[in-house]
């Protein structure tokens, strides 16, 4: 599938690629006629990734390879049967990233490589075990999801779908089966209660009862690119305190910054955990992100 805009020409190829373990992953490459780096784009739980084609086909047009692609267990990588699926949350970082980048990497080794994460994106990233020749990692709603530190509307949203959605799903099919309503992909059930006990800590899966035990200590510690991060007061779920909770436990020998989007600066209401990525925002946000982008790639 070939797609002309900005006068520059981006092919559109499906893939799959193969984990250690036997899983499938399934995703698309945007391609560019004359690429200047590959980006892996890592999308945050269970967002259909056909939300973020828009914002990907953008940086397509500023002729970065840009890689969109599903979770083991979710959309395209989904397996036929969802029910008997023993997926966990961990693995999105631990197996699905690093076997992406692998696939990335292999196919254009002599491309800069860079990552945009949304969400769990950015979270996992310190599990991977290949982080070597990365040149920067920009990311938005990079955060913690403790529910104690979300406005109370949407605690008690929170409280509903772990609580009370998930497990009468899980009991009658099998598995999270969120699909239906369009704004989410179906989960395994492992994955939706991983998430559901993370987001019951302050600190996440750093919590002691998880970090260092069902999570590896991993690279979170000793992460050797840079990294800016977008987020927006008005996330129901990466307000402040939760970014703050995600990011103290983060080091890396390079630069972490931050970029503050105030609603109101922008003429808008709302940002909110997704608006970062809606096309009626692209005047008002993506080409920062470019600039990150296309920065991190002169940083030695």
């Amino acid at each position: 599938m070939t797609k002309n805009s900005m006068n520059n020409k981006i092919n559109i190829e499906k893939f799959e690629t193969i984990c250690d373990d036997g899983v499938v992953l399934r995703g698309m490459l945007l391609i560019p006629e004359n690429p200047k780096a590959v980006i892996q784009f890592n999308g945050g739980t269970a967002t259909k990734k056909e939300f973020y084609l828009p914002f990907v086909e953008y940086l397509a047009q500023h002729n970065y390879i840009c890689c969109l692609w599903d979770y083991r267990g979710s959309g395209e990588s989904a397996p036929d049967k969802l029910a008997t699926c023993a997926y966990s949350f961990k693995e999105y970082g631990i197996k699905d990233m690093p076997t992406i980048k692998n696939f990335l990497t292999q196919k254009y080794p002599n491309k800069p490589f860079l990552f945009f994460a949304h969400s769990v994106g950015g979270q996992q990233i310190g599990l991977m075990n290949n982080l070597e020749g990365v040149k920067g990692m920009v990311g938005f709603a990079i955060s913690t999801g403790y529910s104690p530190n979300m406005p109370l509307r949407y605690r008690l949203l929170s409280y509903y779908f772990f609580y009370l959605f998930t497990p009468l799903s899980i009991f009658l099919t099998g598995y999270l089966q969120a699909k239906k309503f369009g704004y989410m992909e179906d989960l395994p059930q492992n994955v939706v209660r991983d998430w559901r006990d993370w987001c019951s800590k302050k600190d996440y899966f750093f919590d002691e009862k998880f970090y260092g035990k069902t999570i590896p200590k991993g690279n979170f510690k000793n992460l050797g690119f840079p990294i800016h991060i977008f987020w927006t007061p008005d996330d129901d779920i990466s307000n402040e305190a939760n970014t703050k909770n995600f990011w103290k436990h983060i080091k890396s020998s390079k630069e972490i910054s931050f970029t503050k989007l105030i609603p109101s600066q922008f003429a808008l209401q709302t940002i909110n955990h997704f608006g970062f990525f809606k096309k009626g925002n692209k005047e008002k946000f993506w080409h920062q992100a470019l600039e990150k982008l296309d920065a991190f790639l002169t940083t030695e």
